[in-house]
């Protein structure tokens, strides 16, 4: 009798350990826009703690946050990277205000081979989008109209954002 009470409650048990692993290993791609721009990068918005394990255990190295602190708790998304060993960059660009030097900021930790692979995001990918255009096409060598294509697939939606990211490829030289 004791062997059935304790098979009841493992079964009647079961569901609930069943949902919590589905919730636990969320597969990234629920991340709010996500988009696999290569095996090199994705983007997309906020992921949450369980959808950076996901991450990680994709191959991710580092995520780089382009998100005010205001926005959310980035403290704690510092803490959950250090603790699934990703390295964490936090490039805080206000969508209303973005300015060259975090294009800079950017621009240098894409250009270093040892963060890759790497999860870029915001809150939606709109700034995500206007600064990775900006990389394609001073970096990568791409068509501003291509570059840009793809930062619409990406989230940027933004016209001060578009018409940011058009000023600065405008003003800068392309790399070599």
């Amino acid at each position: 009798m004791r062997g059935s009470v304790a098979r009841r409650a493992a079964v009647a048990a079961l569901p609930a350990l069943l949902l919590a692993g589905a919730l636990a290993a969320r597969p990234v791609e629920e991340i709010d826009r996500f988009f696999r721009v290569n095996e090199r990068v994705c983007t997309g918005g906020q992921p949450t703690t369980a959808q950076l394990a996901s991450l990680a255990g994709e191959g991710i190295r580092t995520i780089i946050d382009l998100r005010e602190p205001s926005e959310h708790d980035a403290e704690a998304e510092r803490g959950a990277t250090a603790e699934l060993k990703l390295r964490f960059v936090n490039i805080p660009v206000k969508t209303a205000e973005p300015r060259d030097e975090q294009v800079v900021a950017f621009l240098a930790a894409t250009k270093d081979p040892e963060i890759f692979p790497a999860f870029i995001h915001c809150g939606s990918g709109n700034r995500v989008g206007a600064f990775w255009m900006i990389r394609r096409v001073l970096v990568d060598g791409w068509t501003e109209e291509k570059a840009e294509e793809e930062a619409r697939r990406i989230g940027l939606r933004s016209p001060n954002l578009v018409e940011f990211a058009r000023d600065y490829i405008r003003r800068h030289p392309k790399e070599n």
